[in-house]
Parts: structure tokens; sequence; C-alpha cells
């Protein structure tokens, strides 16, 4: 039985009544868990009494420390799925073309503001 921490809802708000959102979100994972075998029979239909008899938040801190603990975060958009083995670099990918031509301005830009520069000074 691992220990919540003390910023989880169901100790927090211990005192709140359960919604059947609440209900619903802790059945479908203790169904997950009873099928991925990490809760036997007996205690299914044990978390499941608690589920269904509790009244507050607080009463089904037991069901939610028996249960495998869910993500609770979302993978940035920006960031890439991989699924090569660790420590093999992924290929390089291509600069678009407009940001080359915006680099390659850029420092023509640079370039000729330099000179005008150096023909002032000297």
């Amino acid at each position: 039985m691992k220990e919540l921490p003390a910023s989880s809802r169901y100790l927090a708000r211990s005192g709140e009544p359960v919604t059947d959102a609440d209900r619903s979100e802790l059945n479908t994972r203790l169904n997950d868990a009873f099928s991925a075998g990490a809760v036997d029979d007996q205690a299914f239909h044990r978390h499941l009494d608690t589920i269904y008899s509790a009244a507050t938040l607080g009463e089904l801190v037991p069901v939610v420390q028996a249960l495998p603990a869910t993500a609770t975060h979302s993978t940035p958009q920006g960031i890439e799925q991989n699924s090569r083995p660790p420590g093999e670099v992924a290929p390089s990918r291509a600069m678009p073309p407009s940001l080359i031509a915006g680099m390659l301005g850029a420092a023509g830009v640079a370039m000729v503001l330099m000179i005008i520069i150096l023909v002032i000074v000297l």
C-alpha cells in the first residue's frame, strides 16, 4: 500500500461528497487494474463495494492507494515520442528553406553594415 501525497484530493478534500464522476473514474481504474492482474478478485469486489458505498472522498483513500498510479500529465506537443533504444541518436531534421533564406539574408545585411562601418571609421 503506497501513501498518497498530502496534495491528493482524497486527502486534501476528504470531507467532500463523492460525485458520480469520481465513482466512474475509480471504477474504470479498478477495472483496468483488475484486467492487468494488479488487483485480485477478492480485492476487486472489496474495492468496488467501497467505491459505491463511500459518501466522502476520504473514504476512498484505501481504494486509491491500492490502485496503480495514473499519469497526471501528458506529453507536451513539441516533444516527439521515440522508440529508439537509449543512446541511439535520431537523424537530424532538414532546415526549412525559408529559415535558410532568412539566415542568409540576415548575414548579408550584417556584412553590408560591417563594411559601411569600416568605411566610415577608416
